[in-house]
């Protein structure tokens, strides 16, 4: 212990961050302990370079040039063109050459939920929550293929036993244990204005996790690519968990990307109106890029074509799919770290807890889109918002719980509506389909309403 202490001391002195030891003398053997094995995992140097801005966000700079990159509409698709994107998808399923990837770091705080996102239920007449509805849709396609599809899911330091109990507790929602990989994702440090890395309580550091960019570090150091590329899949599909209406490993879409030749592709929707608080896939400097709403000038995310559409109107939702070879390349090079301005609750130097009204710090964060602008090129494909996209990021509101009901509902009444189903029945009740019973709206024709 007097080693790692002694090494410790000094690894502190050069980064000017001694504090962190300052109440060391009051914790036990094995909180001591902690404290150092947690020091000891940071990395300082990148903290103070992210910190004094030399690791700054090329996006900042005012010289971007942007340029529209055109998505695919799916709606313009012929039926036997789905059809064949479908097949294709299908047969790569079916080959083992897709898992899917499950980004699932996030607490259900700001929907007034106490644990994992992914155990919310928006309150759907069956009552099931997000992790549930996901997991039945593959259980659909792996029917379909004959073959279960690998699921990986990224948690985080703060989520992880509950996510891996929740799913524990309610059998793996009927998928095979052996197919799914639980990790987490690495977590940074958060420092206050003056750089000084803040402590939670007097033996913890206050960490938060790495952002959903962490994902293809975690892939890397939790052995699940290795374990991909022993399966031999080539394709990834990773999506977050906040989309309710998601299409997990879309065959569609699995066949869009392989038929366009390029080793990544995005599923987007049109975006609703200029200002809306989304990101955009369009060309930044000649490279593909998601560019947050912030960073482009109202000018241009105002732009429209002679048909009056918004030129660059892909909105992001969190769908992308990702060749493994491209996965193996961009885990060697480094993504730019983010610096966020946060509230952040810790402890001052006097051992009082700081609850502040205000930001007060930053936290540290890598973003997935990022890796796209390390690509010469990338497909996208937009699709309809009310049948792909139902976010749930607030408790009340846009993008809450009661809107992506309504969203599922709706969508679920008009594929009972184009199965026939009798209208009085579909006006007077509010009827959900099981992801276990259709995927697209298919499969329906011909069944009872207790069936679905």
């Amino acid at each position: 212990m007097n080693k790692d202490l002694d090494k410790t001391i000094e690894l502190l002195k050069k980064y000017n961050q001694e504090h962190l030891l300052q109440f060391y003398s009051f914790l036990s053997e094995e909180e001591k302990s902690e404290l150092i094995n947690e020091i000891l995992s940071i990395d300082f140097n990148l903290v103070q370079d992210t910190y004094n801005g030399v690791k700054c966000d090329d996006s900042k700079k005012e010289d971007n040039e942007f340029k529209p990159l055109k998505a695919k509409s799916l709606k313009l698709y012929t039926d036997a063109e789905r059809v064949n994107l479908y097949n294709i998808g299908m047969d790569a399923l079916t080959k083992g050459r897709v898992a899917v990837y499950l980004v699932a770091g996030g607490q259900g705080t700001r929907l007034g939920h106490k644990g994992p996102k992914g155990t919310f239920s928006i309150g759907l007449p069956s009552g099931k929550s997000l992790f549930q509805l996901q997991c039945e849709r593959l259980i659909y396609l792996s029917k379909e293929c004959k073959k279960y599809i690998p699921l990986y899911i990224m948690t985080s330091v703060d989520n992880h036993q509950e996510t891996v109990s929740f799913f524990e507790e309610h059998n793996y929602f009927g998928y095979p244990k052996s197919m799914i990989m639980f990790f987490k994702q690495r977590t940074m440090p958060a420092v206050g204005e003056d750089g000084k890395i803040l402590l939670s309580d007097k033996g913890r550091i206050v960490m938060s996790s790495n952002g959903n960019g962490g994902c293809f570090l975690a892939l890397k150091e939790s052995g699940a690519l290795e374990d991909m590329k022993s399966k031999g899949v080539e394709w990834l599909f990773i999506y977050g968990i906040d989309n309710a209406l998601v299409r997990v490993a879309d065959p569609l879409f699995i066949g869009f990307t392989i038929c366009s030749k390029q080793l990544a592709a995005s599923k987007v929707v049109e975006k609703k109106y200029a200002e809306e608080k989304v990101g955009v896939l369009c060309y930044r400097n000649n490279k593909p890029a998601i560019v947050e709403y912030s960073e482009m000038q109202n000018i241009i995310a105002s732009e429209v074509d002679s048909e009056g559409k918004l030129v660059y109107s892909n909105a992001n939702i969190l769908n992308h799919l990702l060749n493994i070879k491209f996965i193996e390349k961009i885990i060697e090079e480094p993504l730019p770290l983010h610096i966020a301005h946060k509230k952040i609750e810790h402890l001052d130097s006097h051992g009082r807890m700081v609850v502040p009204t205000e930001p007060n710090g930053y936290k540290f964060e890598y973003f997935l889109f990022d890796i796209f602008e390390k690509l010469s090129d990338m497909a996208a494909l937009e699709v309809e918002r009310e049948e792909e996209f139902a976010p749930v990021k607030n408790k009340e509101g846009e993008d809450s719980p009661e809107t992506a009901k309504e969203l599922i509902l709706n969508l679920h009444k008009k594929w009972l509506t184009n199965a026939r189903f009798n209208k009085t029945l579909l006006e007077k009740n509010q009827i959900e389909v099981s992801p276990l019973i259709s995927y697209y709206g298919d499969n329906l024709s011909g069944k009872n309403i207790n069936e679905i």
